[in-house]
C-alpha cells in the first residue's frame, strides 16, 4: 500500500514469450505450437538466486511468481488480498510487442514490489539479471495497464469475482 514503491518484472526463462499450452490457449480452444522453455539454465539459477538474495536482505515488500494465467493473473492476484488499492502498470519496457503474449505467456518469472531501486538495481545488475520497472501501487481499485498506445483499465473486484467463481467451479468438478 505504498504508492512510492516500485514493481519489477524479472524474467527467469531467457526465452521469447510463448502461448503454447497456456491457460490462454485453452480458453481460445487451441494448444499452440510453442511452449515456454528455459533458454539458459545458468541464467535461470542466477535470477532465482538474485531474488532470494533480495528477499534475504529485506528488499522485497511483496512478490508473486508468473505461472498459470501469465502476468495478468499475477498482477491481479497481487491485489486480491486488499480492498482499496490497485496497480498502474506500464509494460513499454518489455520488448515483446504483442500485449496478449506479454500478459498471457506463462514463461517463468516473478513480479516483485520494492521500496526503491537503491540496492536492488545494483544486486540485479551485478549478478547479470535483467529486469524491467513496470509500475507501482495506486489508491484506486483498478489495474491500469499501458503498453505502447494501448491502455487497459480493469476492475480488480469484478475480475476477482470471475477468478473466484472459476476456481470454485473447478474445485467442484474434481
Amino acid at each position: 500500500k505504498d504508492t512510492n514503491s516500485i514493481l519489477l518484472h524479472i524474467d527467469f526463462s531467457f526465452d521469447a514469450p510463448k502461448l503454447g499450452g497456456s491457460s490462454f490457449s485453452q480458453i481460445v480452444n487451441t494448444l499452440g505450437t510453442e511452449v515456454p522453455e528455459i533458454g539458459d539454465v545458468d541464467y535461470f539459477k542466477c535470477a532465482f538466486d538474485a531474488v532470494q538474495k533480495l528477499i534475504d536482505k529485506g528488499l522485497v515488500l511483496a512478490g508473486h511468481d508468473i505461472s498459470a494465467g501469465g502476468m495478468i493473473t499475477t498482477l491481479l492476484e497481487m491485489n486480491f488480498g486488499n480492498k482499496d488499492w490497485g496497480l498502474s502498470v506500464d509494460l513499454s519496457g518489455i520488448t515483446e510487442e504483442s500485449l496478449v503474449k506479454t500478459l498471457f505467456s506463462e514463461n517463468p518469472g516473478v513480479i516483485i514490489q520494492v521500496a526503491s531501486l537503491k540496492g536492488v538495481e545494483k544486486i540485479l545488475t551485478d549478478l547479470g539479471v535483467c529486469f524491467s520497472v513496470i509500475g507501482s501501487p495506486i489508491q484506486s481499485r483498478e489495474l491500469n495497464i499501458k503498453k505502447g498506445n494501448r491502455t487497459l483499465n480493469l476492475s480488480i473486484d469484478k475480475l476477482r469475482d470471475v477468478w473466484y467463481k472459476t476456481s470454485y467451479l473447478l474445485d467442484k468438478q474434481q
